[in-house]
């Protein structure tokens, strides 16, 4: 086995920052009301002196204009959980390390994204467009890969392991201090020398298991892979739901466009590990006072891509303007699609079409609303004003298709047949008619109170023009205009 370890340091921070807005001292305040410490700063605030450990009173007396957040353990283990939906395109095997970070096993996996090079610079490079800053670490155990990430945080760079044998070398000179153990017995260890794995491994198993207690043990040996260290697989849900809180007020809503890439791209890692593909989503945009108002997006085809996502908002963004100043975004998709990925064949596959053109139809439905854009189906109905009608481009009818007759039609038919003078019974327009082809009767709609009876006949008037014509039975005016050929 291998795993990759994600570790999120200070992720209550990140998920924070993940809007974007960086600029302000901020810190993430944690412990008893009556005497909140920071948890973790930004930048910005370590500028004016403020330290994780320091009482929020004595931060806002370093930092001028100092925001400060609870920390909210709720929000983290839902954030952890988004990014784990998110991580499953790379490998099913994904666990959660509780407020801190992933865990993901890859050895299956290796040979499908072309090697370990590749998947590392994958994960590092897309978590940053997420909005998330992690620290990497391999090795072929779950817990071994936790303790290179932490020492690649701490500024230590560990060497990758990929052998097992190779293993007990490699964790020597990582710090005792980066195990989950209490306080009392790092600084216990320390007092006696015991600084690094190396001099742990070095003394009496017996002994330190009866001075330090079993568990302690077991945690070396679990990161040594002497023995089994089962995790929990993550499984992802049927439909996605994330968002990002702004620690500010948005009124353009163009603006908002930056927090929602990083939810698209998350969007489309969970679609990629589903194998799915989605063919409507909803922003959601909450205001002040619990106000929240929603707009919905939708697709020809399923879609995951992530650019195709941000094409549409965009367009969609420029014609609306927020009812009220924005201070969160939420995108939740719950219908999800099987999604065929397309060719990358320069020549068209039978009978697919064209992603330009689908992408056309998802911009102008964009651009000018559902209203607007529409598609032509076919319709089991004889009576030709009947036998087509309009539907949505994303509709999707799983009825047969219905065929088309074999007579000629016309492309472009009259909203309304149009009366024809006539002269010695036959039909005029802009002079008289020369029936080349017909009749075509047709008899229907005494099912529901309109009834007709026509023979359509194919003519060309002197100017060249192809028309289609009937005589109505059932008319005293007789011959009637209902299309013209292209």
């Amino acid at each position: 086995m291998l795993w990759i370890a994600l570790h999120l340091p200070a992720l209550s921070l990140q998920i924070a920052q993940r809007a974007g807005c960086e600029a302000r001292p901020l810190v993430i305040s944690d412990g008893p009301c009556a005497r909140p410490i920071v948890f973790a700063a930004n930048a910005a605030a370590r500028e004016w002196g403020v330290k994780p450990g320091m009482p929020v009173a004595a931060a806002r007396a370093r930092a001028r204009e100092l925001l400060t957040l609870q920390r909210e353990p709720n929000r983290e283990a839902h954030a952890l959980e988004s990014l784990a939906g998110w991580a499953y395109q790379f490998t099913p095997c994904v666990a959660i390390q509780p407020a801190q970070g992933l865990l993901l096993e890859v050895e299956s996996a290796l040979r499908l994204h072309r090697g370990l090079a590749r998947v590392l610079a994958r994960i590092r490079e897309e978590a940053w467009e997420l909005g998330y800053h992690t620290a990497i670490g391999v090795a072929p155990t779950p817990a071994a890969a936790w303790l290179f990430a932490k020492a690649r945080h701490a500024g230590r760079v560990p060497r990758t392991c990929t052998d097992l044998v190779q293993l007990p070398e490699r964790l020597r000179d990582i710090p005792l201090a980066l195990f989950d153990w209490p306080p009392d017995v790092i600084r216990t260890l320390a007092a006696l020398g015991v600084i690094h794995i190396g001099h742990c491994l070095a003394l009496p198993r017996d002994g330190f298991a009866r001075r330090f207690g079993e568990a302690l043990l077991g945690d070396l040996d679990r990161a040594l892979g002497t023995v089994p260290d089962p995790r929990p697989y993550f499984a992802p849900p049927e439909r996605f739901a994330s968002g990002i809180e702004f620690d500010f007020e948005v009124t353009d809503a163009t603006a908002l466009l930056f927090p929602l890439t990083r939810l698209l791209k998350e969007l489309e890692g969970f679609l990629r590990g589903r194998g799915a593909g989605v063919q409507a989503w909803s922003l959601t945009l909450a205001h002040a006072g619990r106000r929240t108002s929603r707009i919905t997006l939708g697709f020809a085809a399923p879609e995951r891509d992530a650019g195709r996502f941000t094409a549409l908002a965009r367009e969609r963004l420029n014609r609306v303007a927020p009812p009220a100043p924005v201070i969160g975004i939420r995108i939740e998709a719950d219908q999800l699609f099987p999604y065929a990925a397309r060719s990358a064949s320069w020549l068209p596959e039978p009978g697919q079409p064209s992603s330009e053109w689908l992408h056309l139809i998802d911009k102008l439905t964009a651009r000018l609303g559902e209203e607007k854009a529409y598609r032509l189906q076919s319709h089991e109905d004889h009576r030709p004003e009947r036998s087509v009608r309009r539907v949505s481009p994303k509709h999707r009818d799983r009825t047969p298709a219905v065929a088309l007759p074999r007579a000629p039609r016309p492309l472009w038919l009259l909203a309304l047949p149009r009366s024809l003078l006539t002269e010695s019974g036959h039909p005029l327009c802009q002079g008289r008619l020369h029936l080349i082809a017909g009749p075509e009767r047709i008899e229907a709609g005494w099912w529901d109170g309109e009834p007709i009876g026509r023979d359509y006949y194919v003519a060309r008037n002197p100017h060249g023009e192809t028309l289609w014509v009937y005589r109505d039975h059932r008319s005293a005016a007789g011959w009637y205009l209902h299309g013209i050929f292209a």
